[in-house]
């Protein structure tokens, strides 16, 4: 299918920079529900990408029978930008997610977006919506998403999608996990149900990822906690990942995630810690991990983190683990570990311009 053109980037309608008209306080920022004035905007119709724009955020028009609704055609990214201590605004790597969000749309039977003009759609909403990235610890979250639009009762791929993308202040992702540091939460072993099978699309962010993981997540949120861990559909009762991210086990100086095989999305900030990690000396293997396994070493003492790391919460600590069985399980010091803390020091030092940046993951949106 043909992508995007980049040159339509020389065209891209954008408005003036708005103007903050909300509290930006991290503190105050309920994650996923404020969102800026403007979004991106570009239709396909035709065979072709057209009327790419910046404007004022709208509601969406669609035909009841939009292939979207029906047969769940649509995929997306997670991203952020980050307020410097200069007052310049960065995003995190965004030519991955490019990439990554034209894997999806390929493997969705979609029009797959050209990834430079991808990044230039995120860096015009950026642009515009600059005021709106908090200070540190908070940040502007970025939901970059394409969906079928046209409107067919048929089991088919559509040929009109419409691609956009939002702006989020936010604060943290999981407020119970404490203010400060990577902070902790407690997780949910999903023993009985599973998010992808070998050959689906648990590799891409298809949006069907995450509907069949909903009921088990609030299964999860009923026994307390904040995430959901899955297993393989195979019965091998090896670790996958967590409902929207990766997962680490620390024992010693060794650090171990599931290796990726099909099933497990290719996480932009796991790369990131596994590149980080390594920079600070530590071992990183991936390699299959099979959760008894785990929590037989953890309940011995050998594993002494689990930690969970996405675009949303960056890094995040495991204190716990309930399995369905009703057995509970305590990490560690049942509190954030130092390797995981020092990790999310080092990262979010290099997001928010503290340290230096020696891979070139940052961009400066001017």
């Amino acid at each position: 299918m043909p992508t995007l053109d980049i040159n339509i980037a020389e065209h891209i309608s954008i408005p003036v920079p708005s103007k903050v008209t909300v509290d930006l306080d991290p503190a105050k920022l309920e994650f996923g529900k404020t969102f800026s004035p403007n979004w991106f905007v570009a239709e396909y119709h035709d065979g072709f990408w057209q009327n790419a724009r910046v404007e004022g955020l709208q509601n969406i028009a669609l035909h009841p029978a939009a292939i979207v609704f029906h047969y769940g055609q649509s995929i997306f990214e997670g991203m952020k930008a980050y307020r410097w201590a200069n007052g310049k605004v960065a995003l995190f790597r965004p030519e991955e997610n490019a990439r990554r969000f034209a894997r999806s749309a390929v493997r969705m039977a979609m029009p797959p977006v050209d990834p430079a003009f991808f990044v230039e759609a995120v860096k015009a909403l950026v642009h515009t919506d600059a005021a709106w990235t908090p200070a540190e610890p908070g940040s502007l979250y970025l939901r970059p998403t394409m969906m079928g639009t046209e409107a067919c009762i048929g089991v088919r791929a559509s040929h009109e999608f419409l691609f956009f993308v939002l702006a989020l202040p936010s604060g943290a992702y999981f407020k119970e996990s404490g203010s400060g540091g990577a902070g902790s939460v407690v997780v949910y072993v999903a023993e009985t149900s599973s998010r992808a099978a070998v050959g689906g699309t648990g590799d891409v962010k298809a949006s069907a990822n995450y509907a069949i993981s909903l009921h088990t997540i609030e299964d999860g949120k009923k026994q307390g906690c904040s995430q959901v861990l899955f297993l393989d559909s195979n019965g091998k009762r090896q670790v996958e990942e967590l409902g929207g991210m990766n997962v680490f086990f620390v024992e010693g100086n060794t650090l171990r995630t599931p290796n990726l095989h099909g099933t497990i999305l290719p996480g932009i900030t796991r790369d990131s810690v596994i590149q980080v990690s390594r920079d600070l000396g530590y071992a990183v293997e991936e390699v299959p991990v099979n959760i008894d396994e785990a929590a037989g070493k953890i309940a011995a003492g050998k594993i002494t983190e689990v930690f969970a790391c996405g675009t949303a919460a960056v890094i995040s600590g495991i204190r716990e683990l309930q399995f369905e069985t009703g057995r509970k399980l305590i990490i560690g010091n049942n509190s954030v570990g130092p390797i995981t803390q020092q990790l999310n020091a080092r990262l979010q030092g290099i997001q928010f311009g503290r340290l230096e940046d020696t891979h070139g993951w940052m961009q400066i949106v001017d």
